[in-house]
């Protein structure tokens, strides 16, 4: 990984506090992910109830996605993720108080989950603004390669230890909410790793109402081919293409027979295993120049994967497959998020990687209620094949007939980044 110059990043003192404490909030998070599926079909047995999680999730998202990259660019980031942080650990604390006294219902959970997407609107986009300034901006692939590597990283061990303690802490809901107060105290170390983050001074964005910051957003993005193109090529491959996942049991019980939580639980790793060796191969491309061909080569190479995947008749080789998918995935991913970091000034960053957030906070599982609602009229490996085909014709169309996505990173010394976003 040094040879690769994937850790470069981390010879930054800031940087290395701030993401040793990210590694540990999102470790939480992919604990909670299994603990709130596990509760609520524990307490329903419901499937329905079950894809309210991804509405109680997306919903936050529709309202405050652009209000919180507004914020972001107006007030102290530092500060900002502080009070969201351990809002989110004082949610977890009570919801875990409440499991482990028995009282627990499901609109509690559904509520947590809304509350937390909610912090979790104005986390996202500070998250995103506030990293490029603790580093050497040279360093800038490197740094997005790592941030990158936490989420499918975190996805390999976290879902595994959340089921053990269920299992094996005393009754299930025991552990459940043993599991529940890890996850808050995950935060809570986040919140402090921030405390001890030094910030330098960064341009704000002032002198206009919220609202207009928002327009004045909005329009930067729309007015820059570049960005605009990055961000939808983002979104489609998240509610086209990443949604998938939703579909997870029945590719299991198709291909095997059952849906075990093995069988399950192997499809899911094998995305973190990919996309883990995908933000590494990023971060070691940071002085390549062709990221244009990158950008598009990730992205069509997705989706024609996930039609492989679709039709595969081997649970062997789907997990082959959905490894190799989730791999150029996170190239696209890291490309492009390090384009955008590249090009972007301070006092819009929050708002466009607010906007570009929403790949995860939204899109995607917007994306899993539509392939949740395709699947129980025609096939699920139909409704993943369509997926597939939208996101690769996409990639190769839309993105790869654009000259300058083509051209990201070929720039000459006498044209700056900016010129080339417009």
């Amino acid at each position: 990984m040094k040879r690769l110059g994937i850790l470069t990043a981390l010879k930054h003192r800031n940087f290395r506090v701030y993401w040793l404490g990210f590694v540990t909030a999102v470790f939480g998070m992919q604990m909670f992910l299994v603990v709130q599926a596990w509760l609520v079909f524990d307490l329903t047995g419901s499937a329905l109830q079950l894809g309210l999680l991804a509405l109680a999730r997306a919903l936050p998202a529709v309202i405050l996605g652009l209000v919180g990259g507004v914020f972001a660019d107006k007030v102290d980031q530092r500060r900002l993720l502080m009070a969201t942080t351990s809002g989110i650990a004082l949610i977890y604390l009570a919801l875990a108080t409440i499991t482990l006294t028995g009282v627990v219902q499901v609109w509690h959970v559904l509520g947590a989950v809304f509350l937390v997407g909610g912090l979790q609107a104005f986390d996202q986009p500070s998250r995103q603004a506030i990293f490029p300034n603790l580093i050497d901006r040279r360093d800038m692939m490197s740094a997005v390669a790592l941030n990158s590597t936490v989420h499918p990283g975190t996805r390999i061990f976290a879902p595994i230890v959340a089921g053990l303690m269920i299992d094996y802490i005393g009754i299930p809901r025991v552990g459940a909410a043993i599991a529940i107060y890890v996850v808050a105290v995950a935060y809570a170390i986040f919140s402090y790793m921030l405390f001890r983050v030094h910030l330098p001074t960064v341009e704000r964005s002032v002198g206009n109402s919220g609202i207009q910051e928002l327009k004045d957003g909005i329009r930067y993005i729309l007015f820059r081919p570049i960005f605009r193109l990055l961000i939808l090529t983002s979104f489609v491959s998240a509610f086209f293409g990443m949604s998938h996942i939703t579909l997870m049991p029945i590719f299991a019980h198709k291909l095997l027979g059952s849906a075990s939580g093995s069988a399950i639980s192997l499809l899911f790793s094998a995305t973190g295993v990919g996309g883990l060796m995908g933000a590494l191969i990023g971060g070691s491309l940071g002085t390549i120049r062709k990221k244009g061909w990158l950008i598009i080569g990730g992205a069509s190479s997705y989706g024609g994967l996930l039609i492989a995947f679709a039709l595969s008749p081997w649970y062997g080789l789907a997990l082959a497959i959905e490894w190799l998918a989730s791999l150029c995935l996170q190239i696209f991913t890291v490309t492009a998020q390090s384009t955008l970091h590249t090009l972007v000034p301070n006092e819009y960053r929050g708002r466009v990687m607010g906007i570009w957030g929403m790949t995860h906070s939204l899109m995607q599982p917007m994306g899993g209620l539509m392939m949740g609602g395709a699947a129980s009229i025609i096939a699920a490996s139909m409704v993943v094949t369509i997926g597939g085909s939208v996101v690769t014709l996409f990639g190769l169309i839309c993105t790869g007939l654009d000259s300058r996505v083509r051209s990201i990173g070929n720039e000459n010394a006498s044209t700056t980044p900016t010129e080339t976003a417009q």
